[in-house]
């Protein structure tokens, strides 16, 4: 049996930021261009985590009102789809929580699949990953 000593070290909390508009194109995860406004299902991987990363949050925004018939959006990794935010109609300005899991990662991207159905001529968004690394330390706290 081990004895554990109290932690006496921290880190800060990460984060990494992905923005688009309806007019931006990307290379989708089999190497094609793709539009945020094409009218297909479409997965991007706009955010790269190291081995080790656990998001402890998140969260998508919709700066500007996408103005198709509907703008459906999941955020998960290439393990699981819908891993952070389950698909759901994201068309409206608005701020929606991811759902943090506490998986370790082992170096996944962060993958974005949108479908946008009708014409999409309006509309931006960022999403926004907050995560710590396990093993990591920044600074040592007095005892």
């Amino acid at each position: 049996m081990a004895v554990l000593k109290a932690a006496r070290t921290a880190q800060t909390l990460l984060s990494a930021e992905f923005s688009w508009t309806v007019a931006d194109t990307m290379l989708d995860i089999n190497g094609a261009s793709t539009g945020f406004a094409t009218a297909a299902a479409h997965t991007v991987e706009p955010i790269a985590l190291p081995p080790g990363a656990v998001v402890q949050g998140g969260e998508l925004v919709v700066t500007t009102a996408f103005d198709g018939t509907t703008y459906a959006v999941i955020v998960g990794d290439s393990v699981t789809a819908d891993r952070y935010l389950a698909t759901a109609d994201r068309k409206a300005a608005a701020r929606t929580p991811l759902v943090p899991t506490g998986r370790v990662s082992l170096g996944e991207n962060i993958r974005l699949t949108i479908t946008p159905t009708g014409t999409t001529a309006a509309g931006a968004g960022t999403l926004r990953i907050f995560y710590t690394i396990v093993g990591r330390a920044i600074e040592v706290q007095a005892t």
